[in-house]
């Protein structure tokens, strides 16, 4: 009996595809970039050693409780991830999540402050808020 299994080559996730994303605005849309850069920096200077993160989560992940995680930054992206399941109301046991940063996957053995870190030296010109944005994506690993 020959059983093929096939795999993507590619994981990719389209932070702009408004049919992978849920319709349920972003943090971006709904706060002005004054509101984010007052509220970034008010949070950076009340606790200097956490990171402010917004989650943006794919469509088939479910709906997410909350959006906005203040991370320790001498912690492990997986513990992040951790904590984000956490707060799924319909995670399956059967998906897999991917953390995507700039277009680039994360690894989940790095320490937050070193995504962080290079969140800020390579961010968008328009992004000059203070918050680590990190998408979520999903995909189905066993069926």
């Amino acid at each position: 009996m020959n059983l093929k299994i096939k795999f993507k080559k590619n994981i990719t996730c389209n932070k702009m595809s408004s049919s992978l994303f849920n319709t349920k605005k972003t943090f971006k849309e709904t706060h002005t970039l004054h509101e984010r850069i007052t509220e970034s920096n008010r949070i950076r200077s009340k606790y200097p050693t956490h990171i402010p993160v917004i989650i943006n989560c794919d469509s088939n992940l479910g709906e997410i409780n909350k959006q906005k995680f203040l991370v320790p930054s001498d912690v492990t992206a997986s513990h992040l991830l951790y904590s984000v399941r956490k707060q799924m109301d319909d995670f399956k046991s059967s998906q897999s999540i991917f953390m995507f940063c700039n277009n680039g996957i994360i690894c989940p053995t790095t320490l937050m402050g070193n995504i962080y870190d290079n969140y800020l030296k390579n961010r968008k010109e328009s992004d000059n808020d203070l918050f680590l944005y990190i998408d979520l994506c999903s995909e189905n690993t066993f069926g």
